[in-house]
């Protein structure tokens, strides 16, 4: 086995800021000009070693050439066409818009000139058109016209805390300020760019949090900490405690505000022309509609509101004695990530509603002048996910899928077609993977692979048909750095039947004896599934991929990820063992019991050696994991855990626990079994964390030290909810895998290249 250090700098590797480039055209974005044109940007390894891109467009038939003449537009930016990387660019046919040092610019190839252009007032919310923008002054609404610069106050009644159109966002809310985030007004625009959807939101009886920022800052002259407050709900608070959230819809023709007469919101919501948004208009611009659900997410209702009399009616009503799963975020729209699906049909004639209803989700008809059901379009057994395009005009949906027949995983996602009566429905992506897809008019493009196949990326017509491949992503560069393929398992969970997914990355190199110690890196939120499926070499937020098992396995440690009972994306019987359930940890007991299986599988694992590490949710189960099975797990890394769920943001919480009941909410209180420490705990967080406050931890703390238990604790000032994300944390939780598992020291003063 080769020496400590050897084995660190190997798995450096892998770290965040070093493997993103070690993989080519693994995720290319095609994108479709007003015209037609399809066109991404492809990667290739430049004369540096770096990354460059070369920016095409591409024929159905796959013949690829250059979208324009990279040479005369590195020339005129006096850069190396190498280094040529533009930002939030687009090709409107003929001409290239895109960022550039700060900057915004308009690049012509046909005549070579290059023009800067003024870059957007960011506190505007715009029309279609970018005549009109909307924004914020002293808590109330305004409009201006962005030509003459004219300004009209649509609202005289904003206050401090209750505000029109105000992001408020209970995870992000002091990290938005100390970024320098600027508010522009929620709402979004009619197509015709005369009204507007927004709200009102009265946070003022919402209870406060608090966090300090007790570090020197160069911009500061005073040493002296500085106290940030944010407001945030419980699950204990009063109705009356909540936010009030408004909906008030907009005439910028007579610069007029009507307040909907419609439920109020009980949280605060996201409003936009994007996929994030609650609300949508009909293409006529005729009336808009939008999803509200209830304290809990036991009610919800699908609205729709006529822009010529802002009367509101109810469309789909639907309600469960547990939760209706509306989705991980808060979002509502349905064309994004995994989301509750709905739309109204551009005649507004027919609404769809995603519904677990018989067990599993599915989408279902409703009329809308008499708001009858007319039943299941999408087959039995198969799970609606996200909604990627309706064709009002051939009345097809285009959707993504998961429990589709011939994946060898159900969680794998694919596109499939149904017709608006039902009939029709069909796979179009039947490579046994995970797909993502992008919608081109009338083709679209395809990026499947799974965890142990590299992605390859092609474009089909939208009748599912291959019309060519676009890219094969290229990993030589990846592997020859020690990238180790995951292997994918099955287990059987508690229940003694259900069949649960999972991947294992073995080590490097098992030790003198054959054998190996493993980590279970594990979340425990029952709001998303954490098994990777596709291909995997960089994760958001700058964290260490599946978790640091790439770099744990070069250590000698193998690696494993398992999403038990409790999960979504498998129907309401899986997903709803969470209920009155979090201390469950989505399944934290299934991890427990797939240890002895696993070991059937892969001989090598020495179980007395394991460990688990998590964040957020996941420093949650990993608590809980050494508390309540105490001898399993020999050590854990918990960071930034809401190790108490009395003391989370209520939307989250009470989907799953329910409104509040004492006796129920204590069974989540990790700190009560704090005298059952037996192994390691590595405790971490940050004092500026905005999601789950400080507090949390310190709470677990108190109760070990009252419990007279040794544990290790990392306070890291200047970090938020994102510990993983910390070049020291990550050091110190990996030297302390290696302490405690591999019954090593770690190499002395050795220190990661950042």
């Amino acid at each position: 086995m080769k020496d400590l250090l050897t084995r660190y700098q190997t798995a450096e590797h892998f770290l965040p800021g070093h493997v993103e480039g070690l993989v080519l055209n693994g995720e290319p974005k095609l994108r479709r000009s007003p015209a037609g044109i399809i066109y991404y940007a492809s990667e290739y390894r430049n004369s540096a070693g770096g990354v460059g891109l070369r920016y095409l467009s591409v024929d159905t038939d796959g013949q690829a050439s250059p979208l324009f003449d990279h040479a005369a537009l590195a020339d005129a930016l006096h850069t190396d066409a190498d280094c040529l990387r533009l930002e939030n660019w687009s090709w409107q046919d003929g001409v290239l818009l895109f960022d550039w040092g700060g900057g915004r610019y308009r690049f012509t190839p046909g005549d070579g000139t290059l023009e800067r252009l003024a870059l957007p007032r960011p506190e505007l919310t715009l029309s279609p058109d970018g005549s009109l923008g909307l924004f914020l002054r002293d808590h109330d609404l305004w409009l201006t016209d962005t030509a003459t610069g004219a300004e009209t106050r649509l609202t005289w009644d904003g206050t401090e805390d209750c505000d029109y159109g105000r992001l408020v966002d209970y995870d992000a809310s002091i990290t938005m300020d100390r970024s320098g985030y600027v508010q522009h007004p929620q709402a979004v625009w009619s197509p015709d760019g005369r009204w507007f959807l927004t709200f009102r939101i009265d946070m003022r009886s919402v209870k406060k949090l608090y966090a300090i920022e007790a570090f020197d800052d160069p911009h500061r002259e005073s040493i002296r900490p500085i106290l940030h407050s944010y407001r945030c709900p419980f699950p204990e608070d009063s109705d009356r405690e909540l936010p009030v959230v408004e909906l008030y819809l907009g005439d910028a023709q007579d610069c007029s505000l009507r307040r909907l007469n419609c439920e109020s919101y009980c949280f605060p919501i996201l409003l936009g022309n994007n996929s994030s948004s609650y609300a949508r208009w009909l293409p006529d611009s005729s009336a808009v509609y939008f999803t509200w659900y209830s304290r809990g997410n036991k009610r919800a209702k699908l609205y729709l509101c006529d822009a010529a009399t802002a009367e509101v009616r109810t469309l789909v009503e639907e309600s469960h004695e547990k939760f209706l799963n509306l989705g991980t975020g808060g979002t509502l729209d349905g064309f994004g990530t995994y989301r509750f699906s709905n739309f109204v049909t551009d005649d507004g004639r027919l609404s769809f509603w995603q519904s677990e209803r018989d067990g599993i989700a599915r989408l279902y008809a409703y009329r809308n002048s008499d708001g009858v059901c007319l039943g299941p379009v999408t087959p039995e057994g198969i799970l609606v996910q996200q909604l990627v395009h309706v064709d009002h005009a051939s009345k097809t949906i285009y959707l993504m899928a998961n429990c589709l027949p011939g994946f060898s995983d159900p969680y794998y996602h694919g596109l499939c077609r149904v017709q608006f009566d039902g009939s029709g429905f069909a796979l179009l992506t039947p490579e046994d993977g995970e797909h993502s897809v992008t919608w081109l008019g009338n083709c679209f493009a395809d990026t499947w692979s799974r965890v142990d196949l590299p992605p390859v990326t092609i474009l089909r017509d939208s009748a599912g048909r291959l019309l060519c491949t676009v890219a094969e992503a290229d990993i030589a560069e990846l592997m020859k750095a020690g990238y180790i393929l995951p292997k994918r398992f099955t287990v059987t969970a508690t229940d003694g039947r259900t069949t649960l997914y999972g991947i294992l990355i073995p080590p490097a190199e098992l030790g003198p004896d054959g054998s190996c110690p493993l980590i279970d890196y594990i979340y425990g939120g029952m709001q998303i599934c954490n098994v990777p499926k596709a291909f995997t070499w960089k994760t958001a937020n700058g964290r260490e991929i599946f978790g640091g098992l790439q770099e744990y396995a070069q250590l000698g440690i193998a690696g494993i990820i398992l999403d038990g009972l409790g999960t979504p994306c498998r129907g309401r019987a899986i997903h709803d063992i969470s209920y009155e359930n979090i201390h469950g940890c989505a399944g934290l007991a299934d991890h427990v019991a797939a240890l002895p299986q696993l070991k059937e599988q892969f001989p090598y694992l020495d179980l007395t050696r394991a460990g688990i590490w998590g964040n957020s949710g996941g420093g949650c189960a990993t608590s809980r994991a050494m508390l309540e099975y105490p001898g399993v797990y020999k050590a854990g890394a918990a960071s930034a855990g809401n190790h108490d769920q009395r003391m989370y943001e209520n939307t989250w919480t009470e989907r799953y626990y329910g409104l509040y009941n004492p006796k129920i909410y204590r069974n989540g209180d990790n700190t009560a079994l704090a005298a059952n420490l037996t192994g390691k705990l590595l405790l971490a967080c940050g004092m500026l964390d905005d999601n789950v406050p400080m507090a949390q931890t310190v709470r677990l703390i108190d109760a070990l030290q009252r419990a007279d238990k040794d544990f290790l604790f990392i306070l890291l000032p200047r970090l938020n909810h994102n510990v993983p994300a910390d070049p020291y944390f990550i050091r110190r939780k990996m030297d302390f895998f290696v302490r405690e598992l591999l019954d090593e020291n770690p190499p002395d003063g050795y220190r990661f290249h950042r």
